[in-house]
């Protein structure tokens, strides 16, 4: 349900549920503490200790779901880089061949740049647009290397076309690639009740430190809707970087 949310809902839900959990925890201490008045304590330090674990482990979850989120960050990045260079070598190669070839795959060229571009930054385009200027682009070629069977180079251009359109395959792969919905549930999970057991131990102490309980459950709740944030390409604030295929346009037009 989270990943279907707005970002800007994330957060405050997840603040929201960890107050919960905090107040929770805290009244079940203190009804036990009722309970037994007059009786020494004597598990108060192995809870604090349960609970340093338990925080340390939180950590860790936390840690590995941030890496598993900027690792496809990383990746899809690594797409955009190769798409470009892909695109361009094509490009490069096509306008060494003869007319009326050479025009059609430019202006063909052009236009398909433009879709991909719209196409990144939105994650929205016309897809039955895209996929025509494809099969302009690949038909112009497949005339090239017809007409021209002897030479190198129209086949060249017949490859670096079908790379390019194979990273435009992994990139609409890659975008549609989250963190598993299993993963972020346990990590939510994990972190109401590390946010209980925070409570169940402060309530020891017969009240709550609410400015720094409050403070790491801030920390805590930005830090999940980071993960969300970045496993959002086209929709989060952390928005990707286009400017390789940007540079590839200007260059084209």
């Amino acid at each position: 349900m989270i990943e279907q949310m707005p970002l800007w809902l994330v957060f405050p839900i997840l603040l929201a549920l960890f107050l919960v959990a905090l107040e929770i925890g805290f009244r079940i201490r203190q009804r036990l503490e009722r309970r037994r008045e007059g009786q020494p304590d004597h598990g108060k330090g192995g809870q604090e200790f349960l609970f340093s674990a338990v925080l340390g482990l939180l950590a860790l979850l936390l840690g590995f779901t941030f890496s598993v989120g900027m690792s496809r960050y990383e990746a899809r990045q690594a797409l955009v880089v190769q798409e470009a260079n892909a695109i361009g070598t094509a490009w490069l190669r096509a306008d060494l061949l003869e007319e009326p070839v050479r025009t059609a795959l430019r202006s063909h060229f052009k236009a398909y740049v433009e879709a991909r571009l719209e196409w990144s930054r939105t994650g929205q385009t016309d897809i039955e647009r895209m996929l025509q200027l494809q099969d302009d682009i690949w038909l112009v070629t497949g005339e090239a290397v017809r007409e021209d069977t002897s030479s190198a180079l129209s086949r060249t251009v017949m490859e670096a076309v079908n790379k390019s359109f194979e990273l435009a395959s992994a990139r609409e792969a890659a975008r549609e690639a989250h963190i598993p919905d299993r993963v972020l549930a346990l990590l939510i999970l994990y972190a109401f009740i590390s946010v209980l057991m925070l409570g169940y131990v402060s309530g020891a102490s017969g009240g709550l430190r609410r400015g720094a309980i409050l403070l790491l459950l801030i920390q805590l709740s930005l830090a999940i809707a980071l993960i969300l944030d970045i496993d959002r390409p086209g929709t989060g604030g952390v928005l990707m970087s286009q400017q390789p295929i940007e540079m590839l346009l200007l260059s084209l037009k």
